[in-house]
């Protein structure tokens, strides 16, 4: 649809729209279409508007992001799974590969945390179990720690869980 409804988004002068290069029903079962995006970006030139043209789709890192943008000629890129389990996503100092264990448990931790003193009286505390499957992963015992993490229900549960799995982690001496 982006011929037929892109000329008539940009007749209303946005700021900004971006383009995510699947559709709903593909969700993110196909690999995005960069090309769409590419698209978009020659009807927003061809009608000579001034809104801005994001692609949101696959990107996986700030080095990506800026790969689509190039290649497609968009004015930016959301991002959106990419950040999840990695709030490291965006320093230029850090790389998550290079974080320990220890460090991404703790911030898992505290944004359990955030969320129940933030969001704890709006949303259900399971909402935080994507972001338990993202934390946990690659490692020795991954799959155990997250089965019981999908078990809690409060951040201190989370907490008590994390302690336990450390230090069943630490060398005997």
């Amino acid at each position: 649809e982006l011929e037929t409804w892109l000329p008539e988004l940009l007749a209303e002068k946005p700021a900004l729209i971006t383009v995510h290069a699947r559709t709903r029903k593909e969700m993110s079962d196909v690999p995005a279409r960069w090309e769409h995006v590419k698209r978009a970006v020659e009807i927003c030139d061809e009608l000579k508007s001034e809104t801005l043209i994001f692609g949101n789709g696959d990107i996986v890192d700030v080095v990506n992001a800026r790969e689509k943008a190039k290649e497609s000629g968009a004015d930016g890129v959301m991002l959106g799974r990419a950040i999840f389990g990695n709030p490291w996503l965006f320093s230029k100092t850090q790389n998550v590969a290079n974080i320990s264990l220890e460090d991404k448990m703790d911030v898992m931790v505290e944004h359990a945390e955030l969320f129940e003193e933030l969001l704890g009286g709006v949303k259900n505390f399971s909402i935080m179990k994507k972001h338990f499957k993202a934390y946990v992963n690659g490692f020795d015992g991954a799959s155990e720690l997250r089965a019981d993490l999908m078990e809690t229900n409060s951040a201190e549960e989370v907490k008590n869980i994390v302690i336990n799995f450390l230090s069943s982690k630490k060398p005997i001496i």
